[in-house]
Parts: C-alpha cells; structure tokens; sequence
C-alpha cells in the first residue's frame, strides 16, 4: 500500500462549525437562522455540510479583520455587480 497523506475536509458537518464558532451544536442549531440572516453562509443543499473557508472568512469580515476595500472583497463586489448586469438584461 503507498503511502497516504491526511486530507483536511474543506466541507464540514454542523457539529464542526458549531465547534469552530465556539459554541455547541444545540446553541448553533438555535442560532443558525440569525446567524444566516447576518450573512453567514449556508450549508451545502445536497449534503448538509459547510464550507470552512467560507465560515472563516465569515468571521474574519465580523471580526473586522476584513475590510470592505481588501482585493478579495473588492473582487466578490465586481462579480456580484456583473451578474446583477447580466441578469438585468
């Protein structure tokens, strides 16, 4: 058998995210719909899980460790504004 490398999930079920918040599942279970509404980002439809990546970048931009002019916001801002064009036609 060769040799195998660890894979850390990208994808992550609720229990994890709650962990990663600090919190326990119950309470992030409870608080899921605010948090969201706080533009948290949703799980994954077809398999329930969250992406961490998203979740911390999440938190970062709460933490105000993000701001709103950082070339990776800025980015997401540009492709928002071309599908809103898009669509709009």
């Amino acid at each position: 058998m060769g040799v195998r490398f660890p894979i850390q999930p990208r994808m992550v079920p609720p229990e994890k995210v709650a962990r990663r918040l600090g919190v326990t599942p119950a309470v992030f279970a409870e608080k899921r719909l605010a948090l969201e509404s706080a533009g948290f980002p949703k799980a994954e439809p077809v398999l329930g899980n969250y992406c961490l990546e998203a979740v911390d970048k999440w938190i970062d931009f709460r933490a105000g460790l993000t701001r709103a002019d950082d070339p990776a916001s800025a980015q997401a801002a540009m492709l928002r504004a071309v599908r809103e064009k898009a669509w709009a036609k």
